[in-house]
């Protein structure tokens, strides 16, 4: 997969060039040259490709390089006429949103690997191996990777958990409503809207959960009694929705459910970061020592001093993560709970 920075580069570039009315041709040119490593040429070469076409990105070349989101967007834009709104979502959502979630699953990865690593000095050193612990955690990070089922019920488990849950919800629906913003208001028939939509959602338990929304929008619903059939979008946003309906005014709702979903997505980060530092520095540097150290060295108390320098780390690390969490959430979330009640 291109790496982010230059992903964004590339998507800002194309919608600043297409919106300036430059030609499509041109524009993919003077993007793709930008580019310096192989894999990112290649990457540029077949998107503009596909782009030059005008016809949507094959799934099965681009689905394993581009998230759901970026993919669908650009789907909307070239259906709908409007790629470079599409071009500029994209790039706000790669440059704001994705590396959020990209962090998560490093952090996730690094404390795999730490936690690997306390295992083997244990098991090398003590002859005390516990292995369950670890299979469980890469099961649940590899093997969804390669069988669509488990991944499903990976997905399911992730979005009922108490915080990382909400998180995956509140993600669903900043995938979703910047979708339905973009679509709104375009040459796509409103079921149309909502299965894009749907699809640009990376959580597939959430997604299918959405999908009752594209049913009945295709049984006759408004908006917001179709946005009622979900069950995790909050009773504020639909009453939103309805207002705005009635008024004729829904990219209001869409634009403004995007924006503070952002804010919230981003902040929540903070809280992943804290805890993921303490995982990585208690089993990937602090167990292994307190295993190895007392075989050469004989210091009393030095298990115990390490214990509570582990405890120290682990209250500092989430107390610094709830501060910056609460300078960047303290209003919009407000604004959620307020939605919910």
């Amino acid at each position: 997969m291109m790496n982010l920075p230059q992903l964004c580069q590339y998507t800002e570039g194309l919608s600043k060039m297409l919106a300036d009315g430059i030609d499509i041709k041109r524009a993919l040119q003077v993007a793709g040259d930008c580019m310096v490593a192989p894999v990112n040429k290649r990457f540029a070469r077949h998107l503009g490709q596909a782009l030059m076409a005008g016809e949507e990105l094959p799934d099965k070349t681009f689905s394993r390089s581009l998230p759901p989101f970026y993919l669908t967007v650009l789907n909307c834009g070239i259906i709908t006429g409007r790629l470079p709104q599409a071009l500029a979502a994209a790039a706000h959502y790669v440059r704001q949103v994705l590396p959020v979630k990209h962090t998560f699953r490093r952090c996730l990865k690094y404390s795999l690997m730490a936690y690997t690593v306390c295992l083997i000095i244990t098991w090398v050193f003590q002859k005390r191996p516990s292995f369950v612990l670890l299979l469980i955690l890469a099961a649940f990070y590899w093997l969804p990777r390669w069988f669509e089922t488990l991944a499903y019920r990976r997905d399911m488990i992730l979005a009922n958990l108490p915080f990382v849950g909400t998180w995956s919800q509140q993600t669903a629906l900043l995938e979703f409503f910047s979708c339905l913003d973009l679509c709104y208001d375009s040459t796509l028939s409103v079921p149309d809207m909502f299965e894009s939509s749907c699809r640009s959602v990376g959580n597939r338990y959430l997604r299918n959960n959405l999908l009752r929304a594209k049913a009945a929008v295709e049984q006759g619903d408004s908006f917001a009694d179709a946005l009622g059939q979900v069950r995790f979008i909050p009773q504020g946003m639909i009453a939103d929705v309805r207002v705005n309906e009635l008024c004729g005014k829904l990219e209001l709702s869409f634009g403004g459910f995007a924006r503070e979903l952002r804010k919230l997505v981003e902040a929540k980060l903070e809280l992943v970061k804290g805890q993921a530092t303490f995982w990585i520095i208690s089993y990937g540097v602090i167990m292994p020592i307190a295993i190895v150290l007392p075989l050469f060295v004989k210091v009393e108390w030095l298990g115990l001093y390490l214990l509570l320098v582990m405890g120290y780390l682990g209250l500092d690390c989430m107390y610094m993560a709830i501060v910056n969490y609460n300078k960047k959430a303290s209003e919009v979330n407000c604004w959620w709970e307020g939605l919910r009640e």
